[in-house]
């Protein structure tokens, strides 16, 4: 019986040698697994890093832009408005003249004025008085017609008027002196 039991012992012993060797072997395993799913991970962490990284840098240049282009945008507005300002303060300083000064700018106008255009010439009722000297000296006729003009005058030619209002100027000229202005200013 004893051998019996040997026999069994040795059975048993090569069992557990056989069973401790897969073991082993199934621990190598289970840790190359490990390591190569720690290794993947860390692949598709860093992989997944950089692609965050670079969407947050591309986040930031398009919000740096937008913040570049409202800046440009209100810079573009302020320019703007200080050319329509200038404008504005040209349009009333032409009609704010001093009388003499006025109708001198009225008369440079009117020596630049082809008379086969016409020769009557329409202002408004203020400047009717301030300007009748002026018209007659240069050769032209002050209409017994009046309008409400804001400085400068009409050219009648019959049914054919020319409008040479320091508005009407302003407005053909407005972008030529716009240009001039910004030259200036910018």
């Amino acid at each position: 019986m004893n051998d019996g039991k040997i026999i069994i012992d040795k059975i048993i012993e090569k069992a557990e040698a056989e069973a401790k060797a897969i073991i082993d072997k199934a621990n190598l395993d289970v840790e190359a697994i490990l390591k190569a799913a720690e290794e993947k991970a860390k692949r598709e962490s860093d992989a997944m890093k950089k692609k965050a990284e670079a969407e947050a840098e591309k986040v930031k240049a398009k919000a740096i832009s937008g913040a570049q282009l409202q800046g440009k945008i209100a810079i573009l507005r302020e320019k703007q408005s200080i050319l329509e300002d200038i404008i504005a303060e040209a349009k009333k300083r032409l009609q704010t003249l001093p009388d003499a000064q006025y109708a001198q700018t009225v008369g440079i106008m009117l020596t630049k004025i082809n008379k086969e255009n016409g020769t009557e010439i329409i202002v408004s009722e203020v400047d009717r008085e301030r300007l009748a000297t002026v018209i007659e000296n240069n050769g032209f006729t002050l209409s017994k017609e009046s309008r409400e003009l804001d400085g400068g005058f009409i050219v009648k030619n019959g049914d054919i008027e020319y409008n040479y209002t320091f508005e009407s100027i302003i407005t053909v000229e407005q972008e030529e002196i716009r240009q001039i202005a910004a030259q200036i200013l910018f």
